[in-house]
């Protein structure tokens, strides 16, 4: 999927509520490695938002979005966090992105400090799960859960054995990493093989030639999009005829984009919210309407694009029972007592203190047309 003008899309709907009230606040990457993903992270949620305001906003005040980059770097995530909640007097933060910034954040205490909620993050990992902080709503799976789904499948249905990994070298790899080798080992099976990536560079060169040399029956990827995407033109083009499969923050769309339909073609992914493409689902319907005005012809709307769309859900279901002059503290209790709440097909509970929203997880694969099977 294509976003148009992103960057102008998002200015716009923040300086149209430049005055409100409720000020909710993000720190994703806009530029970068991961700088796609968070756009469209940010995107989904203005989307939704947007369409709050277009009704009235919640009790005649809109909900201002504000957005900051962090170029997927700990320190900036820490530094944004900060100024959204001291500066801006953000009632509630929204869609943070990546595992070690997200590690730094909950060991900061700053969620804690300051009794502000944060709903989603674009990360499964155990780390940051549990404990995690009670001011951390999750809303997707784990990385464990996505993880045992995939070598459940590998082995248990296509009995392949012989299962590699290749990681990105920082707290998410390691996640991934560790999950994977726990799970292995369940079926008291060991890795193939393992290679690691730069987080920084997302140079994947040395990681496809370790790789290709084993030539495992199939390959994990615990990666982010772009190096997902590089390492499997620079795999395939070794001759590597591996198996891939993929976590769910690889974005399948801007897999294809990136190395071509022909070459993503065949590569398994693990996805923790519905497909985007399912109109079945009331809340998919809806996601759909109001994501159209944001997408060029023929473009499909993205996991990563609902993910922030889903996240600004729930904050708004929190600000409208919060009642009033929402606060931080009511919005946190609102969240609290956010019991089963379904979204259209799609259901979030946290309920006697869970903070883990969902478990849902399904596997797809990227069709010969560039467009996912499930």
């Amino acid at each position: 999927m294509i976003l148009r003008n992103v960057l102008l899309t998002l200015a716009l709907m923040a300086s149209a509520t430049s005055q409100a009230d409720i000020n909710i606040g993000e720190s994703v990457p806009t530029s970068g490695l991961a700088g796609d993903t968070g756009k469209a992270l940010a995107l989904g949620a203005s989307i939704y938002f947007g369409r709050v305001n277009a009704q009235g906003g919640i009790n005649g005040e809109p909900i201002n979005l504000i957005t900051r980059d962090d170029g997927y770097d700990a320190t900036r995530t820490l530094a944004n966090t900060h100024d959204l909640i001291e500066k801006e007097n953000a009632v509630a933060l929204i869609g943070y992105y990546g595992t070690t910034p997200m590690q730094e954040l909950i060991k900061s205490k700053l969620l804690d400090t300051a009794g502000i909620a944060l709903v989603g993050a674009y990360s499964g990992a155990d780390s940051i799960r549990t404990p995690g902080s009670p001011y951390f709503f999750q809303t997707r799976a784990s990385y464990t859960d996505e993880i045992e789904r995939i070598v459940s499948l590998l082995n248990d249905h296509l009995g392949v054995t012989r299962i590699a990994v290749v990681a990105q070298k920082d707290g998410f790899g390691e996640a991934g990493y560790i999950a994977l080798k726990n799970e292995l080992a369940k079926r008291k099976l060991t890795l193939a093989g393992e290679a690691w990536y730069d987080k920084t560079t997302g140079d994947t060169n040395g990681a496809a030639q370790a790789l290709a040399k084993i030539n495992p029956e199939a390959i994990v990827m615990v990666a982010i999009s772009k190096p997902a995407a590089t390492f499997t033109r620079q795999y395939k083009a070794l001759g590597g005829t591996s198996q891939l499969y993929g976590l769910s923050p690889i974005q399948y769309d801007e897999v294809t984009k990136a190395v071509g339909v022909g070459t993503a073609h065949g590569i398994g992914l693990s996805q923790v919210f519905p497909a985007p493409t399912n109109a079945q689902l009331k809340l998919i319907r809806d996601f759909q309407k109001d994501a159209e005005p944001f997408l060029k012809t023929g473009d499909y709307p993205s996991y990563a694009l609902l993910e922030g769309y889903i996240s600004a859900r729930l904050v708004t279901e929190a600000i409208k029972r919060a009642g009033k002059n929402p606060t931080r503290a009511s919005v946190y209790t609102a969240l609290s007592n956010m019991r089963k709440f379904d979204l259209g097909g799609f259901t979030v509970d946290f309920t006697d203190k869970r903070r883990l929203g969902s478990n849902f997880v399904e596997l797809t694969m990227i069709s010969p047309t560039g467009t996912l099977t499930r």
